[in-house]
């Protein structure tokens, strides 16, 4: 017997039914926001019984693809940079030679990068090369950075959008959950100094792995879990980013950096 998990919409498929069950936000009375971080950016706003949902396009900036020397979480890749007393540090996954570096690590180069200046609010760099050192082996680039934006902007934007679409501003959740696989090792800071969500949120923001997978297993497991999940995903409604003028207008305003 092959089971599927209830599909809400054309973008936001069984996963995000899943990945929502599993996070239990619709068990509490309060605003919360849950997004799946991965090439596309799965969100779902609960409040009191009405859930909204959306998907946005990331691209796999994230996966470590589109970036000069992106590659997946493996051995080698660099998935944490930190910066102390003027210099900017790197991990490697097994403590490898740096092969490439993977979405945790490029999020955290950049969220260095603003810090130490390298590059401006604008996302150039503020030294007018093409190119940044991290380790002798691997270098970030001009074109990297704007996949990043690209990419960054795409999920914030998404977010303010959904949070309008609920009656809500930027600082209206009480609750911001992360799921997936790459939303695993986000550095919740770095995420928001670079403007993957609104800062306000950080504090209210926690990472729970891959929701999805969870919810599929809870769902396998027990037949009432069917059922909850299958009531939540019928009422589920659907935002339409491609058709939404507040979607564009705030794609655009999230290109940028603030100041750190």
């Amino acid at each position: 017997e092959i089971l599927l998990a209830p599909n809400i919409g054309s973008y936001v498929g069984g996963d995000i039914t899943a990945g929502a069950f599993t996070s239990l936000i619709w068990d509490k009375d309060e605003f919360s926001l849950f997004i799946d971080l991965g090439t596309n950016g799965e969100l779902a706003l609960w409040h009191k019984g009405r859930l909204l949902c959306c998907s946005t396009a990331a691209g796999p900036v994230f996966e470590g693809a589109a970036i000069s020397r992106g590659m997946q979480a493996g051995p080698g890749a660099i998935h944490r940079v930190t910066y102390e007393n003027g210099k900017i540090s790197c991990r490697t996954i097994e403590s490898a030679p740096a092969a490439g570096i993977c979405g945790s690590g490029l999020i955290d180069a950049v969220a260095v990068f603003l810090r130490a200046g390298i590059i401006d609010e604008t996302g150039a760099f503020t030294d007018e090369e093409n190119a940044y050192p991290l380790t002798p082996e691997v270098s970030l680039t001009q074109k990297d950075i704007r996949m990043l934006q690209l990419a960054k902007s795409a999920i914030c934007a998404g977010m303010l959008t959904l949070l309008e679409a609920g009656g809500l501003g930027a600082e209206g959740p009480d609750r911001l959950v992360i799921a997936g696989g790459f939303g695993s090792f986000l550095d919740l800071h770095s995420a928001a100094c670079i403007g993957l969500y609104p800062p306000a949120l950080e504090i209210r923001a926690r990472t729970i792995g891959n929701a999805a997978l969870a919810g599929a297993s809870m769902m396998l497991l027990r037949g009432k879990y069917r059922q909850q999940a299958a009531a939540l995903a019928e009422l589920a409604e659907t935002v339409d980013l491609s058709a939404s003028p507040v979607f564009r207008e705030n794609y655009v305003e999230c290109m940028g950096f603030e100041a750190p």
